[in-house]
This record gives structure tokens, C-alpha cells and sequence, in this order.
């Protein structure tokens, strides 16, 4: 039965991160499960970043498994079924392939040109690989689109003086604080969010930076790599009095900063202003902390007026990668058609191959061959396979190319047996 790749997703284009940050799923390695067990559903992969969440499929052409998928979806998140259907993007085939290079280039993020995408893209099919749902057929589509929009990002420069997600952040923290070399900085998180502020804050000389992580080991092996002073995670809320700028970036489910957490933690060598920045999806700062009088909470929301400056000054690379991301996108399209042709011609060659042996073997037990000859034969039988069936292979993979899907079937109905 003949597939189709579908794609869902929301993004920060079309819903504020607050409303991200509720579709954000929990739990992804049960919702593989729950793909798994759809009708129809060959293989998928999920991606979830701060400013979207995204569903890669491939399916049968007769089934259509949305309905189902944003039903488990909203039931999953707990959100209103007809609110995803109102603010979902819908995309198929090409239109598909077209997103995912125009997203692995840096043009649909927040901030336009950023490098993380493109790893985020690998970790999301790493992850789906590990659940046994990346199909070879979106394998081939990650990798590929992943290849070329990395080919677009070398050759258009996009990603070169880019505002970093670590840069934004700090440059929202100083607007409150004052310049981060001069502030007890405490970082939560050692994964690539951390990564990124961290580089951030040593760019601009914060000395006194504690870094909590859930393992001790990488929290350490981290701060080897980046600079700070590692502690535990059963240390933050120790730490919290001192800090004037309290950055948290973990993967948690839910928060791990709370009001309680900051009032229990008052002192009187608490800073007259705290900010506390939540870089992370799903949320980690509870929505209350910023009730607390001298506590400024920032979100990946704030940093949107930042993203607008930055494609305002990128307008001429954006205009210079648009048309190279529709070049990149006809190839990878072409490339990934020729290998539905593939299957068919392995098929034809597998059955002419297993006719070419049954023959040799009946004249061989007819004559009386020597090695040599014989060695001679099966080149000769192997010879007239090739350039029998080579030609119609060539006209097969062209037509897989062009889209031409009865060409395909006809082929594979007129060297199907019985």
C-alpha cells in the first residue's frame, strides 16, 4: 500500500509559549506507544523544542490518523480538542519535506539563523530510533533534510552572528540587574540550554556562577568544560538567597522553583532585585513566584521582541536562503521519491536473479563444464539480467522521481508472480 508523510505541529508563529508550554507533552515515550498502536501509522518522529511541537508521520495513503492523534494529544496535555484543531498546521509530502529544511536552516525559528535546531533535529530522531518508530523512510527524510539545510546554513552564512538563545537570555537578565560580571549568577541545568548560557555568561565575564544539576558527575564534568561551581540539586534552595540572577534550563516535567522555595530562602543578604529567567519547555518556575515582591520572572516569551530585532537585521540572508532551500528541497524530494522506486526494482531483480539460477543449474546439469566454463556461464547470466532489466530500472527510478506512482504499480503487477 502506498505511504504518505504527514506533519502536525504548533509553533511559536501561531500560539503565544505559554499555550507551547501547555501542548508540550510530558510523557513522550508513552505517546510513541500510542503511535505505535495506530491504524495505519508506519513510523514517527517527534519533535519538541521551546517554540514548537511537531509530529513527522508516515502512512498509509488510505488512512488519515490526525483525528485520533490530536484526540490523544489533547487528552494527554489536557487541552480543549477544538483549540488544537484551530491553531494545528497541517502539512503533507512536499510541502512536508519544504518545512523541515526550512527549519533545519534556522528560518522558522525565534530567532532566525539559530544553530540548535539543527541539533535538536538529530537528538528528535535519535529519540525516535530508540522507541522503534523512526521508519526508513522519515529516517531518510531527517537525514537528508538535516544535510541540506545544513549545506544552506554554510552557504548563506545565516547562522554567523547570530543572537544565541544564551545571549537573549543574559541580555534580558542585565536589563534588570546590571551587568552579570558584578552578580552571583545560579544556573539550573547542564544540558545544551545550560550549554548555551553558560557560554553566554562567560562572554561577559560573570566570575561567580553556581551550576545545580540532577547529576552530580555531569554537573561537575559540565563546570570542567564551561566554568562555574557545581553543586547538588538538593543545594538550590541554599543557594537562592544569594543569587541575583537565578537561571533554570532542565528538562523537568514540573516546577522546580517554587514561591515556597523563595520565601522559606529569605535572608537578609537577599538582593533588593532577583531575576528569574525559565528557559525551559515545559515550564520549571512556578507561575506565582513572580508575586513575590523583588522577584522579576522572565520566560522564552520575553525573548520574542529580541527575535524581532534579529530578523529585521537578517532580512537580506533570509531573501538570499529562500531560494536555496527550494533547490535543496526539489533535491531531497527527488532523492527521497527515487528510493520508493527502489523496493520494486530490488523485487524484479531478486525474482530474474532466482529464474537466472534455476536455468544455469538446469544447463549445467545437462553439460559437462569444466570450472572455468561454468564461471563463464554464470557471467554470461548474470550479463543478460543486467542489461535486460537495466534500462526498465533507470525508467523506474526516473519515474519514482517525477511522482509517477501508476508507473510503479504497473511495474511491480507485471513482474508480480502467479
Amino acid at each position: 500500500m502506498p505511504m504518505v508523510l504527514k506533519g502536525l505541529s504548533v509553533s511559536h508563529k501561531r500560539v503565544s509559549l505559554n499555550i507551547l508550554d501547555t501542548l508540550t507533552l510530558r510523557d513522550p515515550n508513552e505517546f510513541y506507544k500510542i503511535l505505535k498502536s495506530q491504524q495505519g501509522v508506519r513510523g514517527s518522529v517527534i519533535l519538541q523544542t521551546c517554540n514548537r511541537v511537531e509530529f513527522y508521520l508516515e502512512v498509509d495513503e488510505t488512512i488519515d490518523p490526525s483525528e485520533k492523534l490530536l484526540w490523544h494529544w489533547a487528552l494527554a496535555t489536557r487541552f480543549k480538542l477544538s483549540e488544537i484543531k484551530r491553531i494545528i498546521e497541517k502539512r503533507e509530502g512536499d510541502a512536508l519535506v519544504a518545512h523541515l529544511v526550512r527549519l533545519g536552516s534556522g528560518l522558522e525559528s525565534m530567532l532566525v539563523g539559530e544553530p540548535q535546531i539543527l541539533g535538536q533535529l538529530k537528538d528528535a530522531l535519535v529519540k525516535a530510533q530508540a522507541q522503534g518508530t523512526a521508519s526508513p523512510v522519515l529516517t531518510e527524510l531527517f537525514e537528508r533534510s538535516i544535510r541540506a539545510a545544513s549545506k544552506i546554513r554554510q552557504e548563506t552564512g545565516i547562522g554567523r552572528g547570530t543572537v544565541s538563545l544564551g545571549s537573549a537570555a543574559v541580555k534580558i537578565a542585565e536589563e534588570e540587574i546590571g551587568p552579570v560580571a558584578d552578580s552571583n549568577v545560579l544556573l539550573i541545568g547542564t544540558g545544551q540550554v545550560g550549554m548555551l548560557i553558560m557560554k553566554a555568561l562567560n562572554a561577559r565575564g560573570a566570575g561567580n556562577v553556581t551550576v545545580a544539576g540532577r547529576n552530580r558527575q555531569r554537573t561537575v564534568s559540565f563546570c570542567k568544560t564551561y566554568g562555574g561551581t557545581p553543586i547538588g540539586s538538593d543545594e538550590i534552595q541554599s543557594h537562592l538567597p544569594s543569587a541575583e540572577l537565578v537561571i533554570a534550563a532542565t528538562k523537568a516535567t514540573n516546577p522546580i522553583l517554587t514561591k515556597e522555595m523563595f520565601r522559606s530562602s529569605f535572608s537578609n543578604k537577599r538582593p533588593p532585585i532577583q531575576v528569574v529567567l525559565d528557559l525551559s519547555s515545559p515550564k520549571n518556575v512556578a507561575s506565582d513566584v513572580g508575586l513575590i515582591p523583588g522577584v522579576v520572572t522572565k520566560s522564552l516569551e520575553s525573548i520574542r521582541n529580541i527575535a524581532d530585532e534579529t530578523l529585521a537585521k537578517r532580512k537580506e540572508i533570509v531573501k538570499q536562503a529562500e531560494p536555496l532551500v527550494k533547490q535543496k528541497t526539489e533535491e531531497v524530494v527527488k532523492l527521497l521519491r527515487r528510493e520508493s522506486a527502489e523496493p520494486i526494482v530490488a523485487d524484479i531483480y531478486h525474482r530474474a536473479d532466482r529464474v537466472r539460477i534455476q536455468e544455469v543449474e538446469k544447463a549445467v546439469s545437462r553439460l559437462r563444464l569444466s570450472p572455468g566454463d561454468r564461471k563463464i556461464l554464470e557471467s554470461m547470466s548474470r550479463s543478460l539480467v543486467e542489461k535486460i532489466l537495466g534500462p526498465p530500472a533507470v525508467n523506474l527510478r526516473k519515474a519514482a522521481e517525477k511522482g509517477d506512482h501508476e508507473v510503479l504499480t504497473v511495474a511491480g503487477d507485471i513482474f508480480r508472480e502467479g
